[in-house]
């Protein structure tokens, strides 16, 4: 096969049904430097107009509330919504592990304790459930206190 040494004519290009010399690819890496370069020009703009736009908010609060500062903002009246709902699940279930797997003591004075779900599991299992024999009465109620 034969490379041609000449830029081929209108004519043989239409005959063979295709162009017959490659595209140039610098003007296709030029813009891709010049849409990273504008990018980044962008970005450091967004970023001082940002700056800028912080700096203003904040004199100008000052300047509105020169004796609040330092101040704390009172709490609004309750119903309160929750602020970071996902951490304050977080801190149930954390205490809620901490009730299940730790001894306390609930009341010193009466001799109840509070012990890990798995060793009640344990002692339950040991000991059995409580149950009443045919013919008991009923255990009274429990009232609340």
């Amino acid at each position: 096969m034969s490379h041609p040494t000449h830029a081929p004519t209108e004519e043989e290009t239409l005959a063979a049904g295709h162009e017959l010399s490659d595209a140039s690819a610098a003007p296709i890496l030029r813009f891709l430097v010049f849409l990273a370069v504008l990018t980044v020009a962008t970005m450091g703009l967004i970023a001082l107009f940002y700056n800028f736009l912080e700096r203003r908010e904040a004199a100008e609060k000052t300047a509105l509330y020169p004796l609040a500062v330092g101040q704390a903002r009172p709490l609004p009246p309750p119903p309160r919504l929750q602020t970071y709902p996902f951490r304050d699940l977080r801190d149930l279930r954390r205490e809620e592990d901490r009730l299940l797997t730790t001894y306390e003591w609930v009341d010193k004075n009466a001799g109840t304790v509070r012990l890990p779900i798995a060793r009640a599991m344990e002692v339950v299992a040991a000991q059995g459930l409580p149950y009443r024999h045919e013919g008991e009465p009923a255990p009274a109620a429990a009232t609340p206190k």
